[in-house]
């Protein structure tokens, strides 16, 4: 409760009309007495000085008086609005306490609201789904096979604190888990279609230009646009990846298969890589390694008493296999080196890419090398906009690990050589449209082998939503 003014410590005002009452009888007394002892006291103009100088005295007291009594009514007026002041307070407690406990659960959901809109913006979404139609003629096959086939992917990346993010993507897996690819094939009964973990990694960046991924994670060493690599490939392990001023660095450590009883399958390497401008045209050159451990010797292709190791996904994919206790077992071992350049220029208002690709197997004594060249005109992003493509490749029989190659390019396997048209067209926002027509040669160098004509052509709708 507000503390009332102290009433106590008011001004006891004596009646000033009094005082004067008897000033004035007192100054006549002394009048009256003045001509009996005119000698002895001061003159009358004396006296009458005294009684005005007396007079002014009285007046301030009056003048005194009337101050201290406005005072006393304003503190008396905020005393009484102070009164009312805590006499409101006490009426509306029990409103506010009322209130309060009405209005808490909103503000517990209104909180609750925020983090739920904190952790909303921390999120980011992102789909695409593609439909292709696609045939595939190879020389040594009785008939040529015409397939409608669809691709979906959907995942997020959140954002878990200022320096860490995760990744998580599903996709389409053609019901058989292949790591090469994401499609799936229609007219199969429409049965449901298989759904798999294409990416579950976490990515740190401490400082600037360091990142360390972990998990099952997008290709985290430098490419161009060809086919020496499988791009639906999502390698599983460790990876690092260091920016600084031109220069970076690649390393990664990854897992093929992984046995209790037998020795795991690995691949384990890094890149260096610079990239910088010169002139017009912005270059970047790359050199690698790569040890793909733990897979010579081992059993390719599942047999009767022959148990393949899990990293031979059907097979040798084109490499050399020797027979050993009856199975096919692979002959190499593959530590290779790699040369990558890419140029970039701007020609017009259109962006063009010229590329060259090196591999050599440094485990094998012969048929260890592939390469590729080609370039990119245009891009086909915004409406209205488009981009054409060449690639020529050769893959030699044990120039690259069979199940790393693309699943397009030549059927899939090593041993093959050829051309790749490619053609993009934007109709509109988030819609792609993409013709790519192979021209290439399969068992070009395998001993005894005949090369046999392999086409491929394929029309895809993109979507991103």
């Amino acid at each position: 409760m507000p503390r009332r003014p102290d009433t106590g410590a008011r001004l006891n005002i004596i009646g000033v009309t009094e005082v004067t009452k008897i000033l004035t009888i007192g100054a006549l007394v002394l009048l009256a007495a003045v001509p009996a002892q005119a000698q002895q006291r001061a003159t009358l103009d004396q006296v009458l000085q005294e009684l005005t100088a007396l007079s002014q005295r009285v007046g301030k007291l009056e003048q005194d008086n009337a101050a201290l009594k406005s005072e006393n009514e304003a503190l008396k007026a905020s005393n009484e609005r102070l009164e009312a002041t805590s006499e409101y307070l006490k009426d509306n407690a029990a409103a506010t306490r009322k209130t309060l406990a009405e209005d808490a659960p909103k503000i517990a959901d209104a909180d609750r609201v925020a983090k739920a809109a904190d952790w909303a913006s921390r999120i980011s979404w992102k789909a695409d789904f593609r439909y292709r139609h696609e045939n595939v003629h190879a020389e040594e096959a009785v008939t040529d096979q015409d397939r409608q086939r669809l691709r979906a992917r959907f995942g997020l990346t959140a954002k878990i604190n200022d320096t860490l993010t995760g990744t998580i993507q599903l996709a389409t897996n053609g019901g058989n888990n292949d790591p090469r690819s994401t499609n799936q094939t229609e007219g199969e009964g429409w049965t449901r279609k298989g759904i798999g973990l294409d990416l579950a990694y976490v990515d740190w960046k401490p400082v600037s230009g360091l990142s360390l991924m972990a998990g099952k994670m997008p290709q985290p060493w430098q490419k161009v646009p060809d086919l020496l690599w499988d791009g639906d490939i999502t390698p599983e392990g460790l990876a690092l990846k260091y920016v600084r001023g031109p220069f970076f660095v690649n390393a990664f450590g990854h897992y093929l298969s992984e046995r209790s009883t037998l020795s795991d399958a690995t691949l384990i390497g890094g890149q260096l890589g610079v990239t910088g401008n010169l002139g017009a045209a912005k270059l970047t050159g790359v050199v690698g390694y790569y040890d793909v451990g733990g897979v010579q010797g081992k059993i390719t292709t599942a047999a009767t008493g022959c148990t393949a190791n899990p990293v031979f996904f059907g097979g040798p994919q084109g490499n050399t296999t020797t027979t050993v206790g009856g199975c096919a077992r692979l002959a190499n071992d593959f530590n290779l080196i790699e040369g990558l350049l890419q140029a970039d220029f701007t020609v017009g208002t259109r962006p063009l890419s010229l590329f060259a690709h090196y591999f050599q197997n440094q485990e094998a004594s012969d048929l260890d090398t592939a390469y590729a060249a080609g370039l990119t005109f245009g891009r086909a992003s915004n409406p209205k906009t488009w981009e054409l493509g060449y690639l020529y490749q050769s893959v030699e029989k044990d120039s690259q690990f069979g199940q790393f190659t693309d699943s397009d390019f030549g059927g899939g396997i090593t041993d093959t050589e050829g051309s790749v048209l490619r053609f993009g067209y934007a109709p509109a926002r988030n819609w792609v449209l993409n013709g790519t027509y192979f021209m290439n040669q399969r068992f070009v160098d395998a001993p005894g082998a005949i090369e046999r004509d392999y086409d491929r052509y394929q029309l895809d709708l993109n979507f991103r939503f």
